[in-house]
């Protein structure tokens, strides 16, 4: 009669929000991978316990965490709401920035920054436009994005947009009457106890907003604690719970995989190329010689992307993704993309695969660094990282 009590007790734990166990397979799945991908730092807490944390013989140093900083960009545009400094994310760019007060752009509000929904002239990959060479500096970031032509109406299709976020510092500097970084600084790093950064300026000494933070990886770490303790840290309320909740939510009505400035990982996505993407390959020009080589999997749904990935190397070779750059202009996609209505994760995205992934329901936060110095741009992306952490529990 004990047992069959004991076995009760514990079968009603885990209804009432016990922690499930962590699979270990999946584990050392990603300790591996980490290894393999040359990995700078991985960090795994579970409701304020590490169970996993690895520098790989390194000592921890910041580390630019690239694209991975749009999301904590974001951030400092909810603080400014909460200090009632921005009246709400439907207030006009133009209201800030007064030449903006004509044309189309006159119609462009702070929530199309952060949703990728502006319509401004971008290019997705910042190296093209904004960091063309190595050591390369833009004068005044803030005044390119200002500049910007559009590519299409304010709210009429969504794109991912680096000037677009980059205009986001300069909103925070006008509004706040400080500098990003200082702002930042006072706001963030300072109540959360982060004294070790850096930050990626431009030659007028701008933040350069879409990737300027530089970042000790336990640093980092912090702000998923954060998210994932809607807005506390150490009990301190830094940002409102409103404000977290919003920034997770689906940001426009194109999309399921954005929030405003983080990413969403549902539970599947499926790849086709489907009659609609086929048109619009042919209405942007792209050349019947490379369309032929693709036709053998026009209509195919493939269940996962690597799936997709698999026969795309079978038709196009190793080099697939460049060729795919090479023959598809930046503004028509390669394929629909077709996903799962449940959210398993929230996660910041960066390149060289710089993650901070938050799994609210399992209490779980994890980070994943990889500096430039050292990095194979064959190998070490580490692409499945957060789908292996939204695994983690059985």
């Amino acid at each position: 009669m004990k047992n069959i009590a004991v076995l009760i007790f514990l079968l009603s734990l885990s209804v009432t929000g016990y922690p499930q166990a962590i699979d270990q397979s999946i584990l050392e799945s990603i300790k591996s991978k980490a290894v393999a991908s040359h990995s700078d730092a991985v960090i795994i807490q579970r409701d304020g316990t590490t169970i996993y944390e690895d520098y790989f013989e390194k000592e921890e140093i910041p580390i630019y965490i690239a694209s991975a900083g749009k999301s904590l960009t974001g951030l400092a545009i909810g603080k400014l709401i909460d200090l009632r400094l921005l009246d709400s994310l439907d207030q006009p760019v133009h209201t800030i920035y007064p030449q903006w007060k004509q044309g189309r752009k006159k119609d462009i509000t702070v929530r199309m920054l952060l949703n990728h929904t502006s319509g401004l002239q971008n290019h997705p990959n910042a190296s093209v436009e904004l960091e063309p060479a190595p050591n390369y500096k833009i004068q005044n970031i803030i005044e390119l994005a200002l500049a910007a032509e559009l590519s299409n109406a304010p709210g009429e299709k969504v794109s991912y947009n680096n000037k677009a976020v980059a205009l986001l510092g300069g909103i925070v500097q006008e509004l706040s009457g400080k500098s990003f970084d200082r702002f930042f600084a006072d706001e963030f790093f300072g109540p959360m106890d982060i004294t070790d950064y850096d930050w990626i300026k431009d030659k007028s000494g701008n933040p350069t907003v879409h990737g300027a933070f530089v970042l000790k990886p336990s640093d980092f770490l912090k702000f998923g604690e954060l998210m994932l303790n809607k807005g506390s840290y150490n009990g301190q309320q830094i940002i409102s719970e409103e404000w977290v909740s919003a920034s997770l939510e689906q940001s426009q009505d194109f999309t399921p995989i954005w929030g405003l400035l983080w990413w969403r990982l549902p539970e599947y996505e499926k790849r086709i190329i489907d009659d609609e993407t086929w048109s619009s390959w042919k209405q942007a020009g792209v050349e019947e010689g490379f369309m032929d080589k693709l036709k053998p999997i026009k209509g195919k749904l493939f269940d996962t992307p690597d799936d997709f990935y698999r026969d795309l190397e079978k038709l196009l070779g190793e080099n697939w993704g460049t060729v795919l750059d090479k023959n598809l202009p930046p503004e028509v996609a390669s394929s629909k993309r077709v996903y799962g209505e449940q959210i398993t994760a929230y996660y910041a995205n960066g390149y060289r695969g710089n993650f901070l992934v938050i799994l609210p329901e399992q209490k779980i936060v994890a980070v994943r660094c990889a500096d430039h110095d050292g990095f194979n741009y064959e190998t070490d992306f580490f692409p499945d990282f957060v789908r292996l952490v939204s695994q983690l529990e059985k």
